[in-house]
């Protein structure tokens, strides 16, 4: 064979090469840069919840939603069908800063196309604390990726991306998977083993009281600001504001052990006196005492977060506890942090 045919044989298996896995990509599509379904594409691993998500947004497009949902990890086990009456896109994320809020907020209205009727916003009491070892790159990054001239057809042609779609391959293939996304942005976290959740409680709540011990915390400056900003940058818009229901142990460690009871009660006062009212789920109750709901000790499963969504939204749902969420008012929050007191002394924290 001559040198010429052998370089017209090597262009073709390269181009069928590259169309491979450029339709493999298509098909999976695990930076949902497209809408597409198939029984291939089911279970989704939230590789980067930042760029994934943001994808979904500009390509996706966001005018069907009259709301948003904000939050950290914990929010974005929250079922956004799950609020009655409304509809909510879910763009929490892993890990995410004060900081953070205003701009994929205002991203989201661009894809929205103006202002959303409800913001609802998962709040973190780690968030009072003053941002540090961020691993993650500014919104800007992944919101000026997602943006990218042909980003999405280019992605498609990655290695990268070919790896991402056998693993997700794999998981649609086998129906297994610890935490996965659908296609239509739910998060699942099937309940795991006694001892894995043993193993993850003792770890991650050591690490978590450690962060608030009084070497480690220091108080964020900007948090109150940048609340107030985004109220008054939406003046159009009906905040709901919630606490995340951690686990009681961890809430009344971090707590007690750091040392932190005026600044969590400072927190609460703050947040009330901005929004007016506060969905609050940190408490000690019946769902957060109970340590089955938790894969370790702050992340609820799915199952408390439609309990959640219910109770915001008004539905009605006879799982619900009556000890389950308080919603905190100026009227109320001096009555409310004074019983809190008494049962901080009272909690007996399992280690």
């Amino acid at each position: 064979m001559s040198a010429k045919k052998w370089i017209v044989v090597y262009i073709a298996f390269l181009f069928l090469f590259v169309s491979i896995i450029g339709v493999i990509n298509y098909i999976i599509d695990p930076h949902w840069s497209f809408s597409h379904k198939n029984s291939l594409n089911q279970f989704q691993f939230p590789f980067n919840e930042r760029q994934q998500k943001s994808n979904m947004v500009y390509f996706s497009g966001l005018r069907r939603y009259d709301g948003l949902l904000i939050g950290s990890s914990r929010t974005t086990f929250i079922n956004q069908n799950d609020f009655y009456n409304m509809n909510i896109y879910n763009y929490a994320l892993d890990s995410i800063y004060p900081f953070e809020y205003e701009r994929y907020i205002e991203f989201a209205k661009e894809s929205h196309g103006g202002d959303f009727k409800y913001i609802i916003i998962g709040a973190d009491f780690y968030n009072t604390k003053k941002p540090k070892d961020i691993k993650f790159k500014n919104p800007d990054h992944y919101i000026s990726n997602t943006k990218r001239f042909l980003y999405r057809y280019i992605m498609l042609f990655s290695l990268d991306t070919l790896k991402k779609s056998i693993e997700n391959i794999e998981a649609n293939i086998s129906k297994k998977s610890p935490i996965y996304y659908s296609r239509n942005n739910i998060k699942f976290r099937p309940r795991v083993s006694e001892n894995e959740r043993i193993r993850a409680y003792k770890k991650h709540l050591k690490i978590h009281i450690d962060s608030f011990l009084l070497e480690n915390y220091q108080k964020n400056p900007d948090y109150i600001g940048i609340l107030k900003r985004l109220k008054k940058s939406n003046p159009n818009t009906k905040f709901i504001i919630f606490t995340s229901p951690i686990s009681a142990n961890l809430l009344v460690s971090m707590i007690k052990k750091g040392d932190r009871l005026e600044d969590f009660k400072s927190w609460l006062k703050d947040m009330v006196n901005i929004f007016g009212e506060v969905y609050h789920f940190m408490t000690i109750n019946s769902i957060t005492k109970n340590l089955q709901n938790y894969p370790d000790d702050d992340h609820f499963y799915p199952y408390i977060g439609k309990l959640l969504a219910n109770k915001i939204s008004n539905r009605k749902n006879i799982n619900i506890p009556n000890d389950f969420g308080i919603v905190l008012t100026k009227n109320n929050i001096d009555r409310y942090l004074k019983s809190f007191e008494k049962e901080l002394e009272k909690f007996k924290i399992k280690e």
